[in-house]
């Protein structure tokens, strides 16, 4: 049963109900090296100073930069290893976590420096450092750890003895890499209430990206009446 399904026999409408976090557990996937060591070898790249020690530099910067990409579309089931830098950042601004446009600027200097052969510049290789180091710590706060259960629940008013209540949805990753929502629906019970059946959102769903972009907006208390938009406008083509 697909999630229109499971709604419609629950007579449940998401896009309508009250939603809050609900902690979690959701880390980052592991690469063979990580985003943090590009950048540690960029920054004694730069301390050293000299031609070969700028060009490393911002061989790393860049490293680290797509790394950072990869390892957040990786964790959320994509598949982003031979994508564009475009269509990286794209899909990352379209979960909702922090991907700024200056970015590109980074890779771009990493370009012209490969296609151009152009001495790259000290005030611009200290610039992509800073870039970089904003773009990887901040990916990785976020995941200390990532708020991975999302809680959407009926108006009072709209509760009756023998309805759905509320709904609950959980990130799940397994080993080979799938990663899905798990979505509960909860009748009024003892505790947290009666479980009456579940189904699940897969990694690019139409949903998929929505409740993924809601639970950081929520996290952050950033754009979240833009999220809550773009939620209701994913929920309304299902």
């Amino acid at each position: 049963m697909d999630i229109k399904e499971f709604c419609a026999a629950h007579r449940f409408d998401m896009s309508k109900s009250g939603v809050a976090v609900g902690g979690g557990d959701f880390g980052m996937t592991d690469l063979k090296t990580s985003p943090i060591e590009f950048l540690t070898l960029a920054e004694e790249d730069f301390e050293r100073g000299g031609l070969a020690a700028l060009v490393n530099a911002t061989t790393n910067v860049k490293r680290a930069i797509v790394g950072q990409l990869d390892q957040l579309l990786i964790s959320f089931g994509y598949q982003s290893l031979r994508w564009n830098v475009p269509k990286k950042i794209e899909r990352v601004r379209a979960l909702g976590l922090f991907a700024p446009s200056l970015l590109r600027k980074v890779v771009d200097m990493r370009n012209f420096l490969e296609h151009e052969y152009a001495t790259p510049e000290l005030k611009n290789v200290e610039e992509a450092l800073d870039i970089a180091s904003l773009f990887v710590m901040s990916a990785s706060a976020m995941f200390i750890p990532f708020d991975d259960v999302l809680e959407f629940s009926r108006p009072e008013l709209q509760v009756a003895d023998s309805s759905v209540t509320h709904l609950t949805a959980g990130l799940s990753r397994e080993e080979s890499g799938r990663v899905f929502y798990t979505v509960y629906a909860y009748e009024p019970g003892e505790y947290a209430g009666h479980c009456v059946g579940q189904c699940q959102i897969q990694s690019g769903h139409v949903l998929f990206e929505a409740m993924v972009k809601l639970s950081a907006s929520l996290m952050l208390r950033y754009k979240l009446d833009q999220a809550l938009s773009d939620f209701e406008a994913a929920y309304a083509r299902l």
